[in-house]
């Protein structure tokens, strides 16, 4: 794809392999500072040669604009939505301000929808993003767990005990992973690699940490935790991902701040891990949204893709969808009434606890048990 730039014709493309560390250099001159690993140690899938997602804006081979595209899978029940995560997107100092950003995501929207994508997660809030149908969405519940409810936690859950991360539990904690109803897929070498990666906790310098919580011999919940070292971050200590069981978890994110002297520990609940909301329900906490925006890239697709969830969430047949222009769609309830939503309500419908929008609301109460839809936290393992 070219345009036409002030100094004359920019080229929009996928970089080619031995571009990638030109994009590396320019990330890490607008995101990391001495004390932090590069991004392309944090982040390798967006600069992965193999995978070749990632989009470039090139002005006489010079890469003027970056957009870093990575592809996986989300997990919701019996379903797996194909999607795309959007992250490390910068445009070098002397080139802003002439459009390269906005062009990079056209380009990805048509990427992601050629290559089979539904959904679309962003890292980014800003004006770029939601202006061009990229929404926020969801709800979590963010716990700051002090040294109080740390003890109060311990006492609660006495029977489990709680241990760093061995080498032998590789294929117990995947196996916790795979268990929990809605998540990003991963194999076992993934987990293990996006733990050293310490994607998300490099931009705050955090490291990780990795908990392990046993109930007798066996292993009852794991996390992963994002603590400062010695370059004594400012950041307050975070949960990044975690599976088992919601007791267990409690005891070892009490465990975390007591054992470590944490003044806090921030562990943001998504709306629907109903059993952690309970287990932390006597810790302060602040409503919040999922991080980042999502966009619908197909919704069509998206739908078909959720078919196997909606059967099984409810008995009677699924919604469908059809695209219109001007970013509306056309929904069909089961029971035949029909409804237009514009992009963001859709994104409300589908993936907010409480819609805002009226519109939203009366599509929902004529298709009960089939919305909202999970989605994982987006600042876990899989952050880009």
């Amino acid at each position: 794809m070219d345009e036409e730039g002030a100094s004359g014709m920019t080229d929009i493309r996928a970089l080619s392999p031995g571009e990638m560390a030109q994009a590396i250099r320019g990330s890490d001159a607008v995101f990391r500072d001495a004390e932090q690993t590069s991004m392309g140690l944090a982040f390798s899938s967006v600069f992965s040669a193999a995978l070749s997602q990632s989009l470039g804006a090139f002005e006489d081979g010079r890469l003027v604009s970056f957009m870093g595209l990575v592809p996986g899978t989300l997990r919701i029940g019996a379903a797996h939505v194909p999607i795309f995560s959007i992250g490390s997107v910068f445009t070098g100092p002397d080139d802003r301000g002439r459009g390269h950003a906005g062009r990079l995501l056209q380009a990805a929207k048509s990427h992601v929808r050629a290559s089979g994508g539904a959904l679309i997660l962003v890292s980014g809030t800003r004006s770029l993003y939601l202006r061009n149908q990229c929404h926020s969405y969801g709800e979590t519940t963010r716990f700051a767990i002090g040294p109080v409810q740390g003890e109060e936690l311990l006492g609660t859950h006495a029977g489990i005990a709680v241990r760093e991360l061995s080498r032998t539990d590789w294929l117990h904690l995947h196996a916790l992973a795979a268990s929990r109803h809605v998540a990003y897929a991963q194999t076992v070498r993934e987990l293990a690699e996006l733990i050293a990666s310490e994607a998300y906790a490099s931009c705050f310098k955090l490291r990780h940490r990795t908990l392990v919580a046993t109930e007798g011999d066996r292993i009852a919940a794991f996390a992963v935790l994002a603590m400062p070292d010695e370059r004594g971050s400012e950041q307050e200590p975070f949960a990044v991902e975690w599976a088992g069981e919601a007791g267990a978890l409690a005891a070892l994110f009490g465990h975390a701040v007591v054992a470590y002297g944490l003044p806090r520990l921030d562990v943001p609940v998504a709306w629907h891990e109903t059993g952690l909301l309970q287990a932390l329900s006597g810790v302060p906490s602040a409503k919040d949204r999922n991080l980042g925006t999502v966009h619908i890239a197909d919704a069509e697709r998206l739908f078909e893709s959720l078919a196997p969830y909606w059967h099984a969430a409810a008995a009677s047949d699924v919604p469908r969808i059809r695209t219109l222009a001007h970013h509306r769609y056309a929904l069909a309830a089961p029971d035949g009434g029909t409804f237009e939503l514009d992009a963001e309500t859709l994104v409300s419908l589908m993936f907010d606890p409480v819609p805002a929008q009226p519109a939203a609301l009366e599509a929902r109460a004529a298709m009960p048990g089939l919305f909202p839809v999970p989605l994982p936290y987006a600042g876990g393992l899989n952050f880009v």
